[in-house]
């Protein structure tokens, strides 16, 4: 019943982004409109982002992405509780200073049918040549069969400091959810190793009696 109910959407997805894809290219061809991002998303679990930029007047891109987990020695394979999903995203007009700016992002799990829509502001100061302050607001609505309540809200802003010279950065980030009533803090370090590649260490859950730690790699490339 469920593989049924939105096989349709999924169909729909599939063949509006194969038909932007030529698009995008021919109009967009400076511009590497496929997205090709390999990324990192726990300790034993990896994901596949692929899609591409389509040819609007807003920054908008469409696509798909691949979850699976890596086999660790002596243990049995682990299936990821969301191996593949769809995603869109636009970047909206927001002010004509380029130190803000506004996106709108949505999701599709495409084994639950479980989706969100979610709306991040972001803006930027420079404290000094070199160090530059950058808080990121990110208001999101999900709605989720399974959970108790189906329509759930979550908030969260983080700040972060960024060293330009040697491409560091510290975050601070604060979370509430309507699913759960108690502040989420968190703590951490990112550092771009090359134009590709970051590295990043965290701290989450710092009002819990037992903090979790976590280091994550990602790797994106673009043509």
């Amino acid at each position: 019943m469920t593989e049924r109910r939105f096989r349709g959407p999924i169909c729909a997805l599939l063949l509006a982004l194969a038909a932007a894809l030529p698009t995008a290219t021919m109009a967009r061809a400076t511009e590497k409109p496929l997205i090709w991002t390999p990324m990192q998303t726990s300790a034993t679990s990896y994901a596949m982002r692929m899609g591409s930029r389509l040819p609007t007047d807003l920054e908008a891109s469409a696509g798909a992405e691949l979850s699976f987990a890596g086999r660790q020695a002596g243990r049995a394979p682990q299936r990821v509780a969301n191996p593949v999903r769809f995603w869109g995203s636009v970047q909206l007009p927001a002010s004509r200073a380029k130190t803000r700016s506004a996106r709108l992002d949505m999701n599709l799990n495409a084994v639950t049918g479980n989706r969100s829509v979610a709306l991040s502001r972001s803006r930027s100061l420079d404290l000094t040549p070199d160090i530059s302050a950058q808080i990121e607001d990110l208001y999101s609505v999900d709605y989720d069969r399974g959970a108790a309540r189906h329509v759930g809200a979550r908030a969260s802003s983080t700040l972060r400091l960024r060293a330009h010279s040697t491409s560091t950065s510290l975050f601070a980030r604060g979370a509430r959810s309507s699913r759960d009533q108690e502040w989420q803090a968190s703590v951490g370090v990112e550092q771009k190793i090359s134009g590709n590649l970051n590295l990043s260490a965290g701290i989450d859950n710092l009002a819990a009696p037992s903090p979790t730690g976590s280091i994550r790699a990602g790797y994106a490339h673009r043509w």
